[in-house]
């Protein structure tokens, strides 16, 4: 919902009556699957982990709107590349500042694990996630982001035994309809006709004029 905001006040995309259906209806969804386990933590508890989780929110829906803008202007291997590489450097320095790195177990296990999160998990998925963001609206493209926590729990559900009830079935179900709702809605935005001029120009021929070949004098 944030991010179809921001793509309407900065990328002028307009989701349509059924792309901003499908959004609540999803949200919605994923409101019903987060209500049980939200209500048994503490009140203090929640409201920590509430407040962080808008944040984070907030801080992806605006990565969304700036991925977007990035990803018509280079290409989207490069566009996540350098945003990885940054991150990365930001992240080793909080490590370095925060954390011990000689406590950390550099065993055969790990090493996988850590090959597996940053080149299939990290690498792989962000840049996938960079050519769909150029190819559709944001609002279409953010709505599958309410598929994750249904993938989470049946995660949780085949490889740690965690329990899923009617209310999570039901929340999932709910989730699914209005991702396809928003993804199959009609979405017009100025970038999209920006993008289409920018391939136009790219497939046009040489700018230099054509050599014309000098007649020959009629003998």
């Amino acid at each position: 919902l944030i991010a179809g905001l921001l793509a309407a006040a900065f990328l002028a995309e307009r989701a349509g009556l059924m792309g901003w259906t499908g959004l609540m209806i999803g949200f919605s969804g994923i409101v019903v699957i987060a209500t049980p386990n939200f209500s048994a933590g503490s009140s203090s508890t929640s409201s920590v982990g509430f407040g962080y989780v808008l944040l984070a929110t907030l801080g992806v829906a605006a990565g969304n709107i700036a991925i977007r803008q990035l990803g018509l202007r280079v290409a989207p291997v490069m566009a996540m590349g350098l945003q990885l590489i940054i991150g990365a450097m930001l992240l080793a320095i909080l490590a370095m500042a925060l954390e011990d790195p000689t406590q950390v177990n550099w065993s055969g296990r790990f090493l996988v694990s850590l090959l597996g999160l940053a080149l299939p998990g990290t690498a792989l998925a962000f840049w996938m996630w960079q050519i769909t963001l150029a190819h559709l609206s944001v609002s279409q493209a953010v709505s599958f982001s309410f598929v994750v926590p249904i993938i989470g729990l049946t995660v949780g559900w085949a490889y740690f035994g965690e329990t899923i009830t009617t209310i999570t079935i039901a929340g999932a179900v709910i989730s699914v309809v209005g991702v396809y709702l928003a993804s199959n809605g009609r979405s017009d935005t100025n970038e999209v006709s920006r993008r289409g001029q920018k391939h136009a120009f790219r497939a046009q021929p040489s700018s230099k004029p054509p050599r014309h070949r000098r007649a020959s004098p009629d003998r």
